[in-house]
């Protein structure tokens, strides 16, 4: 129920690319563009067109977000507005125009209200042979770290720091840059930023021949480079050249296995149909497969009788709780719910996406209650919603230590699932903070820009964790374990959290 996840996580642009940003030696052949005609796809938006979506986007978003106003007041939205309004002043292309909504949405800081738009344009125009600036980092503190070889000659490579581009310090590219994502805190944009920065620096500065940028080596000396713009194939001929050890583990997969001395180790992967081809944003929520899985790793897990087992959350990009309850229910050892509350607002947007769901013939458990609720209610009502309580599985359960592995880029209702283990007491977690937050504005539905055809996300809901902490953070750790290195094809995280195991025992 928190939703999926858009333009973040193992969604993100990055890994949509196959560019991740820990630096494959050899990326992935990144998906096709669209397969709209490349003439009419790349071709400018009318002024007025762009200018009616920015209207249709701010009255969708005012009657369909939960609190559209709840971290910006409506005056400063209405400037906020004028100014998008005012920038548009002859036809606009494609990649101004979703940088335009995104950043108008990213402005609000809910995470959840954003639109795929930069990431369909980015394909697409590489898709035609267009070029990215191929740096890649991550943020550590106060740190920006480049994390794979960012040009053929190998002068800037993993481990590199990165000072400053065309002459401006490396903080104010953030700033800048983030106003293009959407986030309820500074943690989370540079999360997002760390697996689409190459995209943001194309959204923001269209495409260049290259930037020169200061770096700081592994010897402390400041040095500045020339970073040339590359096309897909120059970038796998850089990834080639100069090869970057990183984990080879598939985060979006699904794995049970047995480690030594009796750990278990269980990666549920995306808490949704990762095999059905559905067109468009939204997601298959069918779970037959899914519990196939389910049911064959704990009773593999029973069967092996581990004491402890290691549930794998890093780089989850969510997806809804009907999926991470039937897992928690074989080893909670009371009901549970992934809220202390749960808070949806009634609007007519969001009857419209309901009717479309119900049109699509899938409406049906709690999408049929859902749907029933906000029928009866007026809009622009904000009204409770009971979660049932979810019962722990009936006959063998697994009884032993549950150890919840996360990082900061567990999203949406992977860090759900952490919170709700962590505040029912059923296992303990490991790892660094998340990014996002488990109480959270979430639940995303979507809706279309008339005239572009993006597809937005906003959420209609508002739900507080379990322990019932209101306050916008993620979900902090009990065991904290470093950040993996740079570099590294060896799972350090798991390592680490592993040696806690045993070193508890």
């Amino acid at each position: 129920m928190p939703g999926p996840t858009i333009f973040r996580g193992a969604a993100g642009l990055a890994l949509a690319l196959g560019l991740a940003a820990a630096g494959p030696g050899a990326a992935a052949t990144p998906p096709a563009p669209p397969a709209d005609d490349q003439a009419s796809a790349s071709a400018p938006l009318p002024a007025e067109a762009v200018r009616a979506d920015l209207r249709h986007l701010y009255d969708t978003l005012a009657a369909g977000h939960y609190d559209l106003f709840v971290y910006r007041s409506r005056g400063d939205y209405d400037a906020e507005f004028q100014r998008a309004l005012a920038t548009v002043s002859g036809p606009v292309p494609r990649r101004e125009a979703a940088a335009l909504f995104q950043r108008f949405l990213a402005y609000g800081r809910v995470g959840h209200a954003r639109t795929e738009a930069p990431l369909q344009e980015f394909v697409s125009h590489l898709g035609r042979g267009g070029t990215l600036l191929p740096i890649f980092i991550r943020v550590d503190g106060d740190r920006v770290l480049v994390t794979r070889s960012a040009d053929l000659a190998g002068r800037v490579g993993p481990g590199a720091e990165l000072l400053a581009i065309e002459g401006q310090p490396v903080s104010q590219w953030l700033d800048r840059l983030g106003r293009l994502v959407s986030a309820e805190r500074p943690y989370m944009v540079h999360a997002q930023m760390e697996e689409s920065f190459p995209a943001l620096l194309w959204l923001e500065l269209g495409e260049r021949e290259g930037v020169n940028a200061t770096f700081r080596g592994a010897d402390g000396r400041s040095f500045e480079a020339r970073i040339p713009a590359v096309t897909r194939a120059e970038l796998r001929e850089i990834g080639l050249r100069h090869p970057t050890p990183r984990l080879g583990t598939d985060f979006a997969s699904r794995e049970v296995r047995l480690l030594p001395d009796g750990v278990a180790y269980l990666r549920p992967g995306p808490f949704m149909n990762t095999t059905a081809g559905r067109p468009g944003p939204e997601p298959s929520y069918e779970d037959g497969e899914y519990r196939t899985f389910l049911d064959g790793a704990f009773e593999a897990i029973l069967a092996a009788r581990a004491p402890d087992l290691v549930i794998d959350l890093r780089n989850n990009p969510g997806g809804d709780n009907s999926f991470s309850d039937a897992m928690v229910a074989w080893f909670a050892d009371r009901p549970f719910r992934f809220a202390s509350s749960f808070t949806l607002r009634a609007s007519a947007p969001t009857k419209a996406w309901y009717r479309r769901r119900a049109e699509a013939g899938a409406v049906d458990g709690m999408l049929a209650r859902l749907t029933a609720a906000e029928a009866g209610q007026p809009d622009g009502a904000r009204y409770p919603f009971e979660i049932p309580l979810v019962q722990p599985r009936r006959g063998p359960r697994f009884e032993g230590r549950v150890w919840v592995l996360v990082n900061r880029h567990s999203y949406s209702n992977s860090a759900s699932v952490a919170a709700l283990i962590q505040d029912y007491g059923f296992g303990v977690v490991l790892g660094e903070e998340t990014a996002d937050v488990p109480t959270s504005h979430a639940s995303t539905v979507h809706f279309e820009l008339p005239n572009s055809g993006y597809s937005v996300a906003y959420p209609k809901s508002y739900f507080v964790r379990p322990s019932g902490d209101r306050a916008v953070r993620g979900v902090i750790p009990q065991v904290p374990l470093p950040r993996e290195p740079i570099g590294v094809a060896a799972d350090a995280t798991l390592d680490a959290a592993l040696a806690h195991i045993r070193g508890r025992r």
